[in-house]
């Protein structure tokens, strides 16, 4: 008995330390891929499994009526007649290429539906990472206001300690604690939504590689010269060929005629059996009204392709200017932030024999604040750099690609 509960003991911490590793191996692309299993997929599906061919497919008899008739109102002139009236083959044909039309649209439904959960899923992923680093930071400008106050504490009676600059410092204190709370709080936040929506109650991003901004330049530039179609354009031009199949549809709604069987068991005649065709033809339709509304929601369509294309070749170009101004604004803060050269100047300070330790820790601060500035700018450039994927339908192009990570290493 000790022996089955001890198996057991070790079978459930097997368990739970298998369960932590796996929590702990949950990747940025483990992520993304959680875009493929939101619920709002899910309709597509269901209605896309619904349209089998079973539940569209129009008969090939539309109606089979039995008949008796007795034109002399007698026993010996009663008849019988079985009559067939066939389905329309083109409509047949037509309705099967409006219900595939209609499937490829709940396709391209579908891919747009992805493409908007993709994108959520990184801007989840950027927003974690950069609030961690907006902690740390913080974490960092607090340390140095504490250690200000501290020696300004110290040295109370000497020639270093100034009332005002010491007040200054305490309400600096206060102030980045509730810039630490306020990053602290928005970070948890993020955390929560994303061990949710992954299922995991631990993860750690800590080692990922955020993409460089030399590296979004390159790309965007490659990118932009790429000729990637548009889902959006191309979910019109579907829904296009929808309209116009409705159309054809509607213009077969006729009846093509009928074959009759016909039985005459009572007559004196050569034959007691006998047929009859009808042929109809169509030369006034009284689905006129339904054939105009199809066709002008089709018209619809077309304008609305139109002026999506060109709005599409506007927001491209508008997108990447934007990206490649916001990438030369970061640049320039960069080599700004190398003349002002910070480190160095806090290097020499601290060689000065009689050096001030309250100004070695105010150009220490002016570091970190260069440093905030430097992570805002990079922030709001891959911000852009995810509307211009978005834009230029990249997000999604096969095979997948994780574009916020610095090898841009495939999504599997």
């Amino acid at each position: 008995m000790k022996q089955f509960v001890s198996k057991i003991s070790l079978t459930v911490v097997f368990l739970f330390l298998s369960i932590t590793f796996l929590s702990a191996q949950e990747t940025v692309s483990d992520y993304l891929l959680t875009a493929f299993e939101d619920l709002n997929l899910q309709q597509y599906d269901a209605q896309r499994d619904f349209l089998s061919p079973r539940n569209y497919r129009l008969p090939i008899i539309d109606e089979l009526e039995l008949r008796a008739g007795n034109d002399e109102l007698n026993y010996e002139d009663l008849q019988y007649a079985v009559r067939i009236r066939p389905g329309n083959p083109w409509k047949i044909r037509r309705n099967n290429a409006f219900f595939n039309a209609t499937k490829k649209e709940l396709s391209l439904r579908k891919e747009l539906e992805f493409k908007e959960n993709l994108l959520s899923r990184y801007e989840d992923v950027l927003d974690y990472l950069f609030e961690q680093q907006f902690y740390e930071l913080v974490l960092k400008q607090s340390s140095l206001t504490s250690q200000k106050a501290t020696i300004f504490q110290q040295n109370m009676e000497s020639d270093l300690f100034d009332a005002r600059d010491f007040a200054e410092t305490k309400i600096d204190q206060v102030e980045k604690l509730e810039s630490l709370d306020d990053v602290l709080t928005e970070w948890n936040q993020i955390r929560k939504t994303i061990s949710v929506i992954f299922g995991v109650s631990d993860f750690d991003w800590s080692t990922f590689e955020l993409i460089s901004v030399s590296t979004i330049d390159s790309l965007a530039t490659e990118l932009a010269n790429s000729s990637i179609n548009s889902k959006e354009l191309e979910l019109i031009a579907q829904r296009i060929e929808v309209a116009r199949q409705e159309v054809r549809v509607e213009k077969a709604d006729f009846d093509i005629g009928y074959i009759q069987g016909e039985y005459f068991p009572f007559t004196n005649r050569d034959s007691e059996i006998g047929y009859s065709v009808g042929i109809t033809i169509p030369i006034f339709q009284n689905n006129r009204a339904q054939i105009a509304e199809r066709k002008l929601d089709e018209i619809e369509l077309r304008n609305e392709f139109e002026s999506e294309q060109f709005q599409d070749s506007v927001n491209r170009v508008l997108e990447y200017e934007y990206l490649k101004n916001l990438i030369a604004h970061h640049n320039q803060i960069v080599q700004q932030t190398e003349e002002i050269d910070l480190e160095h100047l806090v290097q020499n300070l601290a060689r000065v024999e009689d050096y001030d330790p309250i100004a070695i820790l105010e150009m220490k601060e002016g570091i970190l604040k260069l440093e905030e500035v430097l992570l805002k700018s990079k922030q709001r450039v891959i911000e852009q750099y995810l509307e211009f994927l978005f834009t230029f339908d990249v997000l999604t192009y096969q095979p997948l690609i994780n574009y916020l990570s610095e090898d841009l290493e495939p999504i599997e």
